[in-house]
């Protein structure tokens, strides 16, 4: 895993090179598990620590803007953020950047309470349920879970949220039955919020694979 990051952090520090950081490089921030998180007004997290030691040795500054993910993912589409991380790779993200894989697998997964557990391994099962889930909005895993989310929306059986500590607060409150997501995402909130001991998950069989990785806006170096 190390090798990978130092990798990544090489493919990064090169780029920014040629960009020569002749102005602040703009990341908008959403809390992201253990990947970023926020205490006391202090952003951290893996890759926090990560661009904290690209900074020190290209000399580039990054200014964090603290916003929901699909404001994350609205303002690098247009060209309003330079980079976004703890990415997913997905084709219109492609139109306006550069992916950088940390090949890091992760299938998507469904989280309930263990005193009500889902034993729902698929799309359809998923859909035939009956039941209601939660989402995060802005976040995107692949087409197969888009199609899903989709279909989800339109019967009405879909809540979603904006950050994954809401996400976990409407699970335990009862107000959704399970919770699709990336089980990395909602590690470190649920730990915080005593609920790691409370909670359940399977991966959802049919459902997409994706890689991590930040995305870097096309719209570096700047003019």
């Amino acid at each position: 895993m190390y090798r990978v990051i130092w990798i990544l952090f090489l493919l990064l520090a090169s780029h920014l090179a040629y960009a020569t950081c002749s102005r602040n490089i703009l990341v908008p921030f959403s809390e992201l598990g253990a990947d970023q998180w926020k205490s006391k007004g202090v952003h951290a997290g893996l890759s926090i620590d990560y661009l904290e030691e690209v900074s020190r040795r290209s000399g580039c500054r990054f200014v964090y803007t603290d916003v929901p993910r699909a404001r994350a993912w609205w303002m690098f589409a247009r060209g309003e953020a330079d980079v976004v991380l703890g990415a997913v790779r997905t084709d219109r993200r492609d139109e306006a950047g550069t992916f950088y894989s940390q090949r890091i697998e992760e299938g998507v997964s469904l989280v309930s309470l263990k005193a009500h557990p889902l034993h729902l391994k698929s799309k359809e099962a998923i859909l035939a349920s009956g039941l209601t889930f939660s989402f995060v909005r802005g976040h995107d895993y692949g087409p197969i879970t888009a199609e899903l989310i989709s279909a989800l929306t339109a019967r009405g059986s879909l809540a979603p949220v904006k950050d994954p500590k809401a996400m976990l607060r409407m699970l335990e409150a009862g107000r959704v039955d399970g919770a699709i997501v990336l089980s990395s995402a909602i590690t470190a909130d649920a730990k915080g919020l005593g609920l790691d001991e409370m909670l359940t998950g399977i991966d959802v069989e049919d459902l997409d694979w994706t890689t991590a990785g930040l995305y870097m806006s096309k719209h570096l170096p700047p003019d």
